[in-house]
């Protein structure tokens, strides 16, 4: 057996179509199409993973906490994601990571439009 990785990653929102245009808007997503499924849903490419991303009053329970988008820039896109209608959470901070090795990072945390928890990531030494 031959695990790749993620398929993707999968969020419930109450608002679909206005999720679908704020995750194009700030991360520049691929809008991959809609389709129905228990309930509506849409499959967005960032980068190279996917979002799928359902309409559902019932947010359901788990323990997933945010997704993280990788980028180059993450004061910038911190701004565009306030300026899309997201919220503030964590301000851009620099971070060390203690793994094996230490990995120093930037990072911020957003609010989505659904409340969604959004960290934006970039590592800048290993």
């Amino acid at each position: 057996m031959n695990i790749q990785g993620f398929a993707h990653c999968g969020l419930y929102v109450p608002r679909l179509e206005e999720t679908v245009q704020f995750y194009v808007d700030v991360f520049g997503a691929e809008n991959m199409g809609y389709f129905q499924a228990s309930s509506r849903g849409c499959w967005l490419r960032i980068g190279a993973d996917i979002l799928e991303i359902f309409q559902s009053e019932d947010l359901g329970t788990g323990c997933f906490k945010h997704i993280a988008i990788a980028c180059d820039d993450v004061d910038a896109l911190y701004e565009r994601a306030l300026a899309f209608g997201g919220a503030a959470l964590v301000a851009p901070k620099n971070a060390v990571l203690e793994l094996t090795e230490p990995v120093k990072a930037r990072l911020a945390f957003v609010t989505g439009i659904n409340g969604e928890q959004i960290e934006l990531f970039r590592i800048y030494e290993v």
